[in-house]
């Protein structure tokens, strides 16, 4: 058995209107911000982070952006601090994929990145992640392993897994990360944080090392969802320089907004797993009955398009994918790939050309597919996970355990949907549960309207 390393934990502070009321009081919002990069440091041997901004240049940067404040910009982001998933390029840092034999330095950062410090965000760290993207638990990485910022006996959730814990732990005030099936949105609901998955082209990817270039984004994670909101109406927005970029993105809404209707669909109760925990059923339930108490209709719809939509991502010729950008890599340093990454990327080797079409194609049918089903319902709603593993139960049963924590995630980003997930009641060993509010591509301010209004209820 792995030895245990406990995260140093602090849970989130009341989010960005903590610090906004400390500034208001009259902080140095350079103390703000090295108050967070000392946490950091604390927790820097607890595999939250695979690289910190060095302190001065923490400082650096706060100071300048307190100097810019105090000449009158307008830096909604003031005191603010943020980490970002190791697959981002940062200017200056290198970017490890949680691999360090594949190291790349990058002279520009992610376009995300860029915007939020031209809003006087403070980047602390890059954030640990599943190797290469590959994982939806967290435990596929070097040692020591990133661990539940509640419990840590239980997985972080993948493969943003860094990302949430920093965010769960009360290190940074939010971060980013990943999503391809599901990486934005497990580690919130392991982790018990709001994790934000936009449109699919909302925000730029320009800077972002691909899992799938057909399926990435860049999701936010926070203590609540005015907070991720907020971070994604900075960083959203058309970039031309990104082939993948939607064209509509300036005109889509951001902020939290009331649903266009009462009407929300669930999965059929015959279709739905919880694969033998009591305690999560339970809570989707109650979870459910708080939505039944705010006025809404539930009503169920047919579940098996966007199960199949789910196996697609990982199950199907679309894993053959990640031989672009990774095949070079498992062939020359094969020794330093984690086994579960090495089986996640290698079985794209055999698929053909005309599979990965016909993949393509049905992917194709499942979004018109779910683009009818969901037209006249506000949001469908499912639970972000079917249940939670323990680390020592993931490790025993890595492959099928980690595709069961995708159960209610995969299909989102192939069927073109948004989605944000917020933690719920109680469930197994306490920890949190967490609903999925998901909706038609564009939707972003309706999704996150009911995720605030059911955050609210806590």
């Amino acid at each position: 058995m792995l030895d245990k390393v406990a995260p140093t934990i602090r849970p989130p502070r009341g989010g960005f209107a903590t610090a906004r009321a400390a500034l208001a009081d009259g902080a140095d919002p350079v103390v703000l911000v090295l108050d967070a990069a000392d946490r950091a440091q604390a927790a820097a041997g607890d595999g939250i982070f695979t690289a910190l901004v060095p302190r001065a240049e923490v400082e650096r940067k706060a100071a300048v952006a307190a100097a810019r404040a105090r000449a009158g910009e307008a830096l909604p982001l003031l005191g603010l601090t943020f980490s970002v998933k190791d697959n981002l390029h940062v200017a200056g840092m290198l970017t490890t994929l949680n691999c360090p034999v594949v190291a790349m330095a990058s002279q520009e950062s992610a376009l995300a990145i860029s915007r939020l410090e031209a809003a006087g965000a403070v980047l602390i760290g890059k954030n640990t992640m599943d190797q290469f993207a590959t994982g939806l638990n967290g435990t596929r990485s070097p040692d020591p392993l990133c661990r539940n910022a509640l419990d840590p006996d239980f997985i972080p959730g993948g493969s943003s897994s860094g990302s949430g814990v920093a965010v769960a732990a009360g290190i940074v005030s939010f971060s980013l990360g990943s999503d391809t099936g599901g990486s934005g949105r497990v580690p919130a609901a392991c982790n018990g944080i709001v994790g934000l998955k936009p449109s699919l082209g909302l925000v730029s990817t320009r800077g972002a090392v691909y899992n799938s270039r057909l399926l990435d984004c860049i999701p936010i994670f926070a203590a609540n969802v005015d907070d991720a909101s907020e971070v994604l109406g900075l960083i959203a927005g058309y970039d031309p320089l990104d082939p993948w970029s939607r064209r509509d993105a300036d005109t889509i809404g951001t902020a939290p907004v009331p649903a266009p209707s009462k009407r929300l669909a669930i999965p059929r109760r015959d279709q739905m797993r919880f694969f033998g925990d009591a305690a999560a059923e339970a809570g989707f339930d109650t979870n459910l009955d708080r939505l039944h108490g705010l006025g809404y209709t539930l009503e169920e719809i047919d579940y098996s398009p966007f199960e199949e939509a789910g196996r697609l991502v990982f199950q199907s010729a679309l894993v053959a994918e990640r031989l672009v950008e990774y095949d070079e890599v498992i062939t020359a340093h094969r020794d330093a790939i984690h086994p579960a990454a090495l089986a996640a990327i290698e079985p794209g080797r055999d698929y053909s050309a005309k599979q990965a079409f016909e993949t393509i194609y049905r992917m194709r049918e499942l979004k018109r597919a779910a683009e009818i089903a969901l037209a006249d319902y506000a949001a469908f709603v499912v639970p972000t996970v079917p249940t939670i593993y323990t680390i020592d139960e993931m490790l025993a049963d890595p492959m099928v355990r980690n595709a069961t924590m995708g159960t209610y995630t995969y299909f989102v980003n192939p069927m073109d949907l948004c989605a944000v997930a917020a933690p719920g009641v109680p469930a197994r060993a306490g920890l949190p549960s967490s609903l999925s509010f998901i909706s038609l591509a564009g939707r972003d301010g309706v999704v996150a309207g009911l995720a605030r209004q059911f955050q609210a209820e806590d």
